[in-house]
């Protein structure tokens, strides 16, 4: 199945969490994975942690510059879409030592071809290198700004780093 990506159209207000104090990367994987199960991105949280564990298991998915983008193509994701926490800094993992506060949950159905679901990662990967929208979205002061600021993003996939 082809699927063209446009962020803002994953994007749900019910799966942003902006206030959390997260300890560690199981425990950001099983609350922004109840989020996709509540807002019935996915249809197994179980089924769908699983597949984002076994992603993170080949390698870690904090990615640098505060950021982790654990992802999955799974039969568990009915539709694309993403869940965002906004932490105070914590260690993702022990194996790299890196502080992650801003994470992108990343859930793709596995009918999406693989080159898709790449180019899914990869454009997110393109907005969140400019430090201009990662300080955006770190001082946004609500979901609904936090949603502004992605939206507003969009810009960096095509524009770079515009003013």
């Amino acid at each position: 199945m082809k699927y063209t990506m446009n962020i803002t159209e994953l994007i749900n207000k019910n799966t942003i969490k902006i206030d959390c104090t997260f300890q560690n990367k199981d425990e950001v994987i099983n609350d922004l994975s109840y989020l996709l199960y509540q807002n019935a991105i996915v249809n197994s949280i179980d089924g769908f942690i699983a597949a984002v564990k076994e992603r993170e298991s080949q390698t870690t998915t904090a990615v640098g510059f505060g950021i982790a983008i654990p992802h999955a193509r799974s039969k568990h994701v009915l539709k694309p879409g993403i869940a965002i926490g906004r932490s105070e800094m914590f260690f993702w993992d022990g194996e790299n030592n890196q502080e992650v506060n801003l994470i992108f949950l990343l859930a793709v159905p596995e009918q999406i071809e693989y080159p898709e679901y790449m180019k899914m990662l990869a454009s997110i990967s393109r907005m969140l290198v400019h430090q201009r929208f990662r300080n955006a979205l770190l001082q946004a002061s609500t979901i609904d700004e936090f949603i502004t600021e992605i939206s507003d993003g969009e810009r960096f996939l095509v524009n770079g780093d515009s003013k």
